[in-house]
């Protein structure tokens, strides 16, 4: 039996109908509203799918970019359970958790004649509440339940939460905007939350996010909590800003194949992201690869084309989204998993200049992917010199700023650092280390004293023969 359909709203406007001809296959229709209001052509939406009320996109566009919305691996299969939904069913899924997705596209039952946060509203939490919430992510992730219907790409343990004007943690309940995705760190994996903290803070110290991070004791597990940079907070409103992903705006489907996100699978490499840039806005190309130099210093092998993403103003301009999920995945090695001891893989998930490790990588291949993308070679010699001077200059104060944090992990990110400014790779100071050792005496758990400086996932292996893994895997 055909489903009715479901009704898409973006910036307050119904921009179309999602609609399922038959199981498996996925339509949208453009509403009359959103062309009178965005433009024919805009790319509100997605580069993928100019708006266009008299001509519908593609079905296979449609479906990988919808489908991308939802959760992957075995939290959708959760979430499939929790709402009765049976697997494999995007129209389904879209319709039990679409209220409150990544970016600002809400999608709800077809009766609604204004946007489905008109009822929202936010349920406060208590402590007991807070932990309670991370006990259950196996069970219900991203917070998932019969009135909190939120929706997030990828494999990671996620709770989805909003904050109240006065500083609480609340369920966004109703179709309410959620403004933080907290992470609780793998206990395996010391100093997690805080080295990903440190690292979105230095990109913020380097103009490349605008995402604000803290680290909570949730009943004695360290758990991130990150600002969702789709949002905007204005007068206590919260507004929802458009996003898509790489894999969304290179119309890639990874809903059948989740490894397609990395360019070793047959995902977007960073050159096609910088060509979107080039035809949108092609200023953000520097700051596409003084991120790239960013990951290569802390040691992120983890940037995929999903951790890479598009913002879509109302006028239809496209731009480069703050940087987000930078964490120094290679710091980890020897971490016990069903499979026996892995490295947290040094396979990169966008290629720099055909370096496909994160330890090969080097200034000149920094200079020559940024060159490939049509930048001035002049141009990007300057991006990738000033921001590892900055990365260096910015390490200690970042730092100090984090109770928490390893100081095997500061003096990781310094190696790398000192590394790339001597015109050597990113790795060449591991390499003079023990495999399975953090740098020389320092333990994970080691506080700070650096300089004057006041102490204060879940797992899949790729199908490589190295005993190696990678952020998505199971434990």
């Amino acid at each position: 039996m055909t489903r009715p359909p479901l009704s898409a709203w973006l910036y307050g406007t119904q921009l179309g109908t999602l609609s399922e001809p038959k199981f498996g296959k996925l339509r949208f229709d453009f509403s009359d509203a959103a062309e009178r209001r965005f433009g024919v052509g805009s790319l509100v939406l997605s580069v993928t799918m100019p708006l266009d009320a008299r001509r519908r996109p593609r079905g296979d566009v449609t479906r990988t970019w919808f489908s991308a919305l939802l959760p992957e691996s075995s939290a959708r299969g959760q979430i499939e359970r929790l709402y009765d939904v049976r697997p494999g069913d995007d129209f389904g899924l879209l319709e039990a958790i679409g209220l409150d997705c990544a970016g600002a596209v809400t999608l709800s039952s077809p009766e609604r004649s204004q946007p489905p946060d008109s009822n929202a509203r936010l349920v406060p939490l208590t402590g007991d509440d807070l932990a309670e919430a991370v006990r259950r992510l196996p069970e219900r992730p991203l917070g998932a339940g019969s009135s909190v219907r939120v929706s997030l790409a990828g494999a990671q343990e996620k709770l989805l939460l909003a904050k109240t004007p006065d500083g609480r943690w609340a369920r966004p309940v109703d179709g309410a905007p959620s403004t933080h995705i907290l992470k609780p760190q793998d206990m395996r994996l010391d100093g997690y939350a805080a080295g990903e903290a440190f690292c979105l803070r230095l990109a913020s110290a380097l103009g490349l996010t605008t995402v604000e991070t803290e680290v909570l004791d949730i009943d004695g597990r360290p758990t991130i909590a990150v600002s969702r940079y789709d949002r905007s907070v204005q007068d206590r409103l919260v507004s929802r800003l458009h996003q898509e992903d790489a894999c969304q705006a290179l119309s890639v489907d990874v809903t059948a194949r989740p490894e397609r996100k990395y360019q070793a699978f047959g995902g977007p490499s960073l050159r096609q992201v910088a060509g979107i840039l080039a035809a949108r806005n092609p200023a953000d190309r520097s700051k596409l690869l003084a991120l790239t130099a960013l990951n290569v210093a802390v040691g992120n092998a983890d940037c995929h084309a999903r951790n890479l993403s598009l913002l879509h103003d109302p006028d239809g301009a496209v731009r480069l989204a703050p940087a987000y999920d930078i964490t120094p995945t290679t710091f980890y090695r020897g971490i016990p998993t069903s499979e026996g001891v892995r490295d947290l893989t040094d396979d990169l998930g966008m290629f720099v200049h055909g370096k496909r490790s994160v330890h090969d990588v080097d200034t000149s291949d920094l200079v020559n992917e940024g060159s490939s993308w049509g930048m001035p070679r002049s141009e990007a010699e300057a991006v990738i010199e000033g921001t590892v001077e900055r990365i260096g200059s910015n390490l200690y104060q970042v730092a100090s700023t984090l109770d928490e944090l390893p100081e095997a992990i500061v003096e990781w990110v310094e190696a790398r650092q000192d590394a790339l400014a001597s015109g050597r790779a990113a790795g060449a100071a591991r390499r003079r280390r023990t495999r399975h050792s953090p740098p020389p005496n320092a333990s994970p758990t080691q506080p700070r004293v650096r300089r004057g400086v006041p102490q204060g996932g879940q797992f899949s292996t790729r199908s490589r023969p190295e005993p190696k893994t990678t952020l998505d895997d199971e434990p």
